[in-house]
């Protein structure tokens, strides 16, 4: 497996894979800022949209995971971004991907000039743990911050990464 940064064009290469995770993060409930019901074409398109940078995990040819980092565009704030869309194919979790995905972001970051990394997630989920356990910081929770695909209302959990050995961008 490794890990590279698709482009437009990588993007419509891989459109089908890419709307995978989606579909497959919409299956364990996990809304990654996507409304149900989610079609494969909506799916699609959420990638298609994004700006920064998007980094796939690529084995044999196929995307099994990806991770977007949008650096923010206001004037006080280029030198932070938000990891956004850190997805894993279902078949494919526990195996490390999402670990290699988040530590390419945060290098990626660091290359970008960043100093600092945020993100939100589900509270109280596998992926809430992971965040920990991979030592970024959580800050807190905003009850009812967002709607997972079953229609209950999510708590997110925030987290943030400061980088060190950068310089402002």
């Amino acid at each position: 497996m490794e890990i590279v940064e698709l482009d437009p064009a990588g993007v419509e290469r891989h459109t089908g894979e890419l709307a995978q995770l989606l579909l497959d993060a919409h299956e364990s409930n996990m809304a990654l800022g996507l409304a149900a019901p989610l079609t494969a074409d909506a799916a699609a398109d959420a990638w298609r949209q994004l700006s920064g940078v998007l980094l796939a995990a690529v084995d044999d040819g196929c995307v099994v995971g990806a991770v977007n980092l949008a650096p923010s565009t206001t004037p006080n704030g280029r030198h932070r971004a938000e990891v956004q869309k850190l997805a894993v194919r279902l078949d494919r979790r526990g195996g490390g991907i999402g670990a290699a995905l988040l530590d390419a972001a945060v290098e990626r970051g660091r290359a970008m000039g960043l100093r600092l990394l945020w993100l939100t997630t589900h509270a109280d989920t596998r992926s809430d743990s992971f965040y920990v356990r991979r030592g970024w910081t959580r800050v807190g929770v905003i009850p009812e911050y967002s709607q997972a695909p079953d229609g209950r209302y999510a708590t997110n959990a925030f987290f943030y990464l400061q980088l060190q050995g950068t310089t402002a961008a």
